[in-house]
């Protein structure tokens, strides 16, 4: 039997446009080390997307050591934990509004800005007494250019719905996701995974994730709608991918697909699983690098204790 002292936790909404919506995350303080067991069936407890262990003294270079946890396995990187995380250190372990704040992941170091944002223009959602978070990416890497009739299969559609302007890839930024464009918003609506297909196709990638994006959207000031497919990792379908979004950021910044090689986008992502969420990506590619980012809005939504 697993016996673990009391643990305080947080729940929190992120890429989140108001209380229950976005993505959720259970943030853990830890003031001791935790076996990976300990920590993988408490996500498994929680049942969340993610769940992310927060080790409660500033570490090396600075940072706090965080581990990010799906249902089913450890992830060395996601999007919307680090933000969630960070909200949590600005908000209760370290009380402000800091400049940096360190996280220290499996995968390495990441920075998170935390600002206070807000546009001139009335509609933008980004109100100047609301903060959101910001957070640069690691690095994006490409990889492999699918078949069309391929992941049409997988999605359940047919060839003619695919959107071949640009390719069907594979791009990593910590975690990998095959990027899959289509015509319009009708069609992404209909996507059905086919499991036994996605289950052959990641069986044969290191790509376990897939992205489906349209320019079609339900809100007019967005720019992209999304849907991300994540069976591998627990979730068969993600309502806010910080970091398969970044990835999208750096493809579209790639191919040009807004007309240039600098993006700046709203993206909507949820609606299909009632949780709908806006996520803020950037990238601008500089020579042989492209720098990526991302931010939304996070918002406390409970917290408490495991016994």
């Amino acid at each position: 039997m697993l016996s673990i002292s009391r643990l305080k936790y947080h729940i929190v909404d992120v890429f989140a446009q108001e209380k229950f919506t976005g993505n959720q995350v259970v943030v853990v303080e830890c003031d001791h080390r935790l076996s990976v067991e300990h920590m993988q069936r408490i996500a498994c407890e929680m049942n969340f997307p993610e769940t992310s262990f927060i080790y409660t003294e500033v570490q090396n270079n600075g940072g706090y050591d965080v581990r990010i946890f799906t249902p089913t396995r450890e992830v060395s990187f996601s999007g919307h934990p680090t933000l969630g995380t960070a909200f949590v250190i600005n908000h209760f372990l370290n009380p402000g509004i800091q400049k940096e704040i360190r996280l220290n992941l499996t995968s390495g170091t990441v920075v998170i800005n935390a600002e206070n944002l807000g546009g001139k223009n009335s509609n933008d959602i980004i109100s100047k007494s609301k903060p959101i978070l910001t957070s640069g990416q690691k690095k994006p890497e490409f990889g492999h250019i699918f078949e069309p009739v391929l992941l049409s299969r997988v999605l359940g559609l047919d060839m003619e719905e695919m959107d071949q302007s640009s390719p069907i890839q594979a791009v990593t930024i910590g975690i990998g996701f095959v990027i899959v464009p289509v015509k319009s918003l009708k069609i992404l609506k209909r996507v059905k995974i086919n499991i036994e297909r996605y289950n052959w196709l990641i069986s044969r990638t290191d790509a376990k994730s897939i992205l489906v994006f349209c320019r079609e959207t339900e809100n007019p000031m967005n720019h992209v709608h999304v849907r991300v497919f994540s069976d591998f990792y627990g979730i068969p379908e993600d309502t806010a991918t910080g970091s398969g979004n970044g990835a999208l950021a750096a493809y579209l910044a790639k191919y040009q697909c807004f007309g240039s090689s600098s993006v700046n986008i709203r993206v909507e992502q949820g609606y299909e699983v009632g949780r709908p969420s806006l996520i803020l990506a950037q990238a601008t590619v500089e020579g042989e690098d492209i720098e990526v980012s991302i931010g939304g809005r996070v918002v406390l939504i409970a917290q408490g204790e495991i016994l």
